[in-house]
């Protein structure tokens, strides 16, 4: 018999630990937690049962046989895994004789965590832990060294950072001196009463611009402090209201000029604190140059002023809590148009940032240290300075808070002496740019000047007014709209513009049927060959570099004003387009015109030809054809059709085939009385005298 744990098992005729009894000797197979049993065994010898004598040895375990005397049982607790072969034999009683031997094979299986492909996914498992461990040992190892090539490489950067600022503020402050001489007597010229008109407003541009460079400069120098940590307060008493109202005048001279409503509220009073007034103007210059770059025509600027107490400035700009200040004013300036992203809100106030190719437009924040700037200076006066989305969905809000108590700010940094506040290089109220005295001289070109800075606008304005009749737009949607409204001769774009650039302006106007006739002049200060191989290759007609000679710009004007005129007077004399002169006419244009003179030429004959059949012919709106005629030709449609009709009778009574009365019918006239009135008003003579 056969127990495993003191269990007899009874045979199984499958999957069973014996298939058959222990007699016929059936193979033992015991599973890894079976490994404790016991085997009876029992010679067939009736007459001597009580002296048979019983040894048995266990093959692959015992290391001998186990004399078991007359005990009928083997009893073996926890046999390894494997393959053994139980023996048991009887023998005489000296042991000499082995009167009869069996056998029977036991098969122990190993538990499952302890077979073979158990021991292949321990390896596969440790390998995968060695590589792992390898993989972050080599990760740790290579963040380390990309830690210290960071390290050095802002080391190096921090270096040349330095290097460069100390370059540019040794530059800047070599600019102050001719600075100085041009503001100084720039400012003298603007306060003599002599000079009046459009040279006055020529003065102011110069004194406005030169004040914009001062600032420039300061802003700069100021910035090198920044970064070396030597810039310092100095705050005295004074009335916040006051400043802000100086420089929201300032910026309402280019808002007026730009068309965008500037409105403040709370700056109706007086509000006197300890502030120093030089850098809460930077401050807020900063904030209103961005306002005014990114409104578009027609939008919104908002200027407000308010006192708020410590917990909400914490609230909403994160400061900690000083017991020495109780209040804080708040300044913010929200206008309208293109959002800031929400992840790009705090990014912007990192140095050298600039937001890029926004909604399919360009919405670039100047050389990208202007906010940087402005926000170090508002920290730097014990203050924040933070951006938002605008609450009426579109635009932005910049605000920035200042300390109220004058117990904010430490003994150096105030102002202890009486000294003057006053800027070296005051601004001067410019006054409102002198109305367009040429408007009512309709005989004068029209000229479309697009430009997003409002000074250089004003500039061209005023250069060119006493010329031409003069149109300003400040970004390229709007210039757009006015070339349908006000249909100008020639367009003078600059090519750096929010939204869609100075290229993809002149591109579009290029490729409009109904305007790429007009001219355009590219004026940008990207002087490379590559930026003016880029605005040809748009269809530009001029590409003129920033600074230009306003002698240059005039004369480049003139002549493509006179190349546009001697076209329309070939045009009016021309009967096709073999017959002009080569490039004079764009292909676009000379494909419209072939086509016109070929629909003309078949309906010659015909007096009942008007806009109407000429535009459904051609497949053209009644609006588009009649402003693309009058813009090739200088003509009406029906003025040019009447012309080309009497170009053709010429021709035919030089020719000589036909006599005047079938030349009349030929040419749609149905009478021959009206054809000679019509044909001496065109040519000074009779057909009959213009024959011979």
């Amino acid at each position: 018999d056969l127990k495993i744990h003191n269990k007899l098992i009874r045979p199984q005729l499958h999957g069973g630990t014996i298939g058959k009894h222990l007699s016929y000797c059936p193979d033992i197979h015991l599973e890894h937690d079976q490994n404790s049993f016991s085997i009876s065994f029992s010679a067939l010898n009736y007459s001597e049962y009580g002296r048979v004598h019983y040894q048995y040895h266990l093959e692959g375990f015992d290391n001998y046989w186990v004399d078991a005397r007359n005990n009928h049982e083997a009893y073996y607790a926890n046999l390894p895994a494997g393959e053994y072969v139980f023996h048991v034999k009887i023998t005489n009683n000296d042991r000499s004789i082995v009167e009869a031997e069996n056998s029977i094979r036991i098969r122990v299986y190993p538990a499952p965590w302890r077979t073979w492909w158990a021991y292949c996914i321990y390896f596969l498992l440790a390998t995968a832990l060695a590589l792992l461990f390898l993989r972050a040992l080599l990760r740790v190892r290579a963040e380390k060294e990309a830690a210290r090539r960071a390290r050095l490489e802002k080391e190096q950067e921090q270096r040349v950072n330095r290097m460069n600022m100390s370059f540019f503020a040794n530059v800047s402050h070599e600019f102050r001196t001719p600075l100085t001489m041009i503001s100084g007597p720039v400012n003298q010229l603007c306060a003599n009463p002599r000079i009046e008109g459009a040279d006055k407003n020529l003065l102011h541009i110069v004194q406005r611009s030169v004040n914009r460079m001062l600032r420039l400069v300061n802003q700069m120098m100021d910035f090198n402090k920044l970064e070396n940590d030597t810039l310092r307060l100095q705050v005295k008493r004074a009335d916040l209201i006051a400043c802000l109202q100086r420089q929201v005048g300032i910026f309402r001279v280019n808002a007026d000029d730009k068309g965008i409503d500037l409105n403040t509220y709370g700056l109706e009073d007086t509000f006197l604190m300890w502030l120093d007034e030089d850098k809460v103007e930077k401050i807020f210059n900063n904030l209103m140059s961005n306002a005014l770059k990114f409104t578009p025509q027609g939008g919104k600027i908002s200027v407000g002023f308010d006192v708020i107490d410590r917990e909400k400035a914490a609230r909403l700009f994160g400061l900690s809590a000083d017991g020495r200040i109780t209040q804080y004013v708040k300044v913010s300036v929200a206008n309208t148009g293109q959002s800031i992203p929400e992840d790009k809100i705090e990014k912007i106030f990192e140095r050298y940032y600039q937001i890029g190719n926004q909604a399919e437009g360009t919405y670039n924040w100047g050389t990208g240290i202007g906010l940087y700037y402005a926000r170090s200076l508002a920290v730097l006066h014990h203050g924040q300075l933070k951006a938002s989305q605008s609450e009426e969905g579109s635009g932005a809000v910049f605000t920035f808070v200042l300390p109220v108590n004058d117990a904010a700010y430490a003994e150096d940094e105030r102002v202890t002496e009486q000294s003057n506040q006053s800027e070296a290089f005051p601004l001067a109220a410019a006054s409102q740019p002198a109305e367009n005295k040429t408007g009512t001289d309709e005989k004068q070109p029209t000229l479309l000047v697009v430009d997003d800075d409002t000074e250089v606008a004003h500039y061209l304005r005023t250069l060119l007014s006493a010329h031409y009749k003069v149109i300003c737009r400040f970004n390229a949607d709007d210039a757009l709209k006015a070339l349908h409204e006000e249909s100008p001769d020639l367009v003078l774009s600059d090519v750096v513009m929010p939204g869609k650039d100075g290229y993809q302006f002149c591109r579009e106007i290029k490729e409009d049927l109904q305007l790429c006739h007009l001219p355009v002049i590219l004026v940008t200060a990207k002087a490379t060959v590559e930026n003016q191989v880029e605005g040809l290759d748009t269809g530009a007609d001029a590409y003129v570099t920033k600074p230009f000679d306003p002698a240059y710009l005039l004369a480049l004007i003139k002549s493509l004003l006179k190349n546009r005129e001697k076209a329309r007077n070939m045009l009016g004399k021309a009967t096709q387009t073999d017959k002009m002169e080569e490039n004079i006419l764009s292909p676009q244009d000379n494909v419209f015109i072939t086509e016109l003179y070929h629909l003309m030429e078949s309906e010659l004959s015909n007096p009942e030809l008007d806009i109407a059949r000429m535009t459904e012919l051609l497949r053209i709106s009644r609006t588009k054809f009649y402003y693309k005629v009058k813009g090739l030709t200088g003509e009406s449609p029906s003025t040019f059709f009447k012309t080309y009709k009497l170009n053709r009778a010429a021709e035919l009574i030089t020719e000589g085939k036909y006599t005047v009365s079938e030349i009349a019918d030929m040419t749609g006239f149905s009478t021959l009385s009206h054809f000679s009135k019509s044909f001496k008003k065109q040519f000074g003579v009779s057909p009959s005298e213009y024959g011979k």
